[in-house]
């Protein structure tokens, strides 16, 4: 699977509109993934494969479009989300915006509206992937640091010189230069400039 392709999820009660966007989301070869509920995605909601976009009906049986929203951001698993509706009106439309809606389109769509609605979906899905995998490699690599080294990591993240560092833990100078050299070698970085620009990346709000 390329990693950077984004699937576009499709939940709508109404079989004939789900029919028609994979059709038209077929046509520009964008992979889509059709739901008739709410709970039926839910169930099925599976992040792990690659980078993804939400479509999402605003009144459905049981749980409507900002309910299912709401939810999803409850769980952190946010998506970027298109709405459809043929009822939308400006408070829910509204109320999409605040939840974090990318756009609120109205039944029926003008083909090329949603296409362009789409593609800005898929490049923030992209981008939002990207940084999350960033986020979890960097996890991964703080995992491989001593105690000691992350000690010292802390450390000079708060400003602490190596000489400051030596002092608070106790150790030399000499002793701490190699746990910072050991720091910057496990995490892949070359200075502590960049060493503090990965991090920083890292701890960047991710909703996806």
């Amino acid at each position: 699977m390329n990693p950077h392709q984004v699937t576009v999820y499709l939940v709508d009660d109404e079989p004939n509109v789900t029919r028609a966007l994979s059709w038209l989301l077929d046509s520009i070869n964008v992979p889509s993934r059709a739901f008739g509920s709410a709970y039926d995605f839910i169930a099925q909601l599976d992040l792990s494969g690659g980078p993804a976009c939400l479509v999402l009906d605003l009144r459905m049986p049981e749980i409507g479009g900002l309910e299912l929203m709401q939810k999803l951001n409850e769980t952190g698993r946010s998506l970027p989300v298109i709405f459809l509706s043929a009822h939308g009106d400006i408070p829910a439309a509204v109320r999409a915006i605040q939840l974090g809606a990318m756009d609120f389109l109205q039944k029926p769509f003008n083909p090329q509206s949603f296409i362009d609605a789409i593609n800005k979906a898929m490049q923030i899905a992209r981008e939002r992937f990207e940084l999350l995998q960033s986020k979890l490699t960097t996890e991964r690599l703080l995992q491989r640091l001593s105690t000691r080294e992350r000690e010292v990591l802390d450390h000079l993240l708060a400003g602490s010189t190596s000489k400051d560092i030596a002092r608070l833990l106790d150790i030399s100078y000499k002793t701490v230069d190699v746990h910072r050299a050991n720091v910057l070698r496990k995490l892949g970085v070359t200075s502590y400039l960049d060493l503090k620009r990965k991090l920083e990346h890292a701890q960047e709000k991710c909703e996806y």
